[in-house]
C-alpha cells in the first residue's frame, strides 16, 4: 500500500490549486467598469458595483511596479531578498518574492517583465502540507 502525499495548501486565498497541479492566479472583473482585481470580490472596489463581478484566470506575467531590498526580515527568512509588488498582464496587482535577482542597491528596474510562479518551494505547515506560494522571475 502506498501512502498518498498530503494536498498542497495555496499560502494565500487567491492562489487556484487544481489536482492536475495546475496552479493559478484567481481574480475579478467587472462588468460595468472594467476593472480587473486580484482575488474574488463581491463588488468592485474601483466603481462599487457588485450586480456584474465576474471570476476570472489571471495571466502569469506582468511588469514590476515597485520592488524593494529586505535586508531584515524574521527568524528564518534569508536576507537580503526583493520584495515586489507586479501589475499583472490584462489588470490586477500582486505581491510577492523576486527570485534569481541582484539585492545590490537600488534593486530592479520598475518596468521589468517578470513570470508569476507558483510552485513548492519546500515550505510546510504545521500538519506537513506543502504551502503554495506565489513569487517572481525575471
Amino acid at each position: 500500500m502506498s501512502e498518498s502525499l498530503p494536498e498542497p495548501l495555496a499560502a494565500v486565498p487567491y492562489v487556484v490549486i487544481k489536482g492536475s497541479g495546475d496552479c493559478y492566479l484567481v481574480g475579478s472583473r467587472c462588468g460595468h467598469c472594467g476593472a480587473t482585481l486580484l482575488g474574488e470580490r463581491m463588488a468592485c472596489a474601483a466603481c462599487g458595483m457588485g450586480d456584474s463581478i465576474s471570476r476570472i484566470r489571471l495571466a502569469n506575467t506582468g511588469r514590476i511596479r515597485t520592488c524593494s531590498v529586505v535586508s531584515r526580515s524574521y527568524p528564518g527568512v534569508p536576507v537580503p531578498f526583493v520584495a515586489a509588488v507586479v501589475q499583472i498582464d490584462g489588470g490586477g496587482v500582486v505581491r510577492g518574492t523576486l527570485r534569481d535577482t541582484t539585492t545590490d542597491i537600488p534593486g530592479p528596474k520598475i518596468g521589468t517583465p517578470v513570470r508569476i510562479c507558483i510552485e513548492d518551494t519546500g515550505q510546510r505547515d504545521p500538519g506537513g502540507r506543502p504551502l503554495i506560494p506565489t513569487f517572481f522571475d525575471p
